[in-house]
């Protein structure tokens, strides 16, 4: 259980910052949420840990991915016809209870060089945001957050995604299960309160 509020804790750093707008998700029962689990290459939300790595395995043989920088817990897949340049997209999910809870992805440009300004992950984050409403839909909205920049984000029954410019080289986006992550907070505020329990 311990894992479970790390994992919780590192999610709700970020979370926090789409709070307001996310609200009455986090607040409302688990019967209305539909189920959007979709993400890309046939990977899903909630889908088993075992049939991650199985499929990883079928899109290996077919060269569509191959292990990325970091060793095995990272794949990468080369977009090469979908941009102006050759674009890397780096993932690998967290899981909970052994079924995908989140997917955390960056995306760079492959050319990308500190001196190479026309490859900085500013210039990629316009051309991902298009890629994303084509393929999850155009109702993305604006935050403007005073440290993070501008957060575009999109909640579509249990499925949220931010997307963001992680730093210079990387453009990130995170699928999260709404659903897992309201259990999960439930969960922690619950172990708060018994902590501050006091005992006889």
């Amino acid at each position: 259980m311990r894992r479970y509020f790390t994992i919780l804790f590192s999610t709700l750093v970020l979370s926090l910052v789409f709070q307001s707008c996310e609200s009455s998700f986090l607040n409302s029962s688990e019967d209305n949420f539909s189920e959007s689990d979709s993400l890309f290459l046939g990977f899903y939300l909630g889908m088993p840990q075992k049939d991650f790595f199985d499929h990883c395995t079928e899109l290996n043989k077919q060269q569509k991915i191959t292990q990325g920088p970091g060793g095995s817990t990272n794949v990468e897949y080369r977009i090469v016809d979908e941009y102006d340049s050759e674009v890397s997209m780096r993932f690998f999910p967290t899981f909970i209870d052994e079924k995908i809870y989140e997917m955390p992805i960056i995306y760079s440009y492959v050319a990308w060089a500190p001196w190479n300004r026309q490859y900085w992950a500013e210039s990629l984050l316009p051309k991902v945001l298009e890629k994303y409403k084509l393929t999850y839909g155009d109702d993305f909205e604006l935050l403007n957050h005073p440290t993070q920049g501008k957060v575009y984000y999109k909640i579509d029954g249990k499925r949220r995604i931010n997307l963001f410019v992680k730093d210079e080289q990387f453009v990130q986006a995170v699928f999260t299960d709404l659903k897992v992550e309201k259990r999960l907070k439930e969960e922690f505020e619950k172990s708060q309160s018994q902590e501050q329990v006091p005992s006889n």
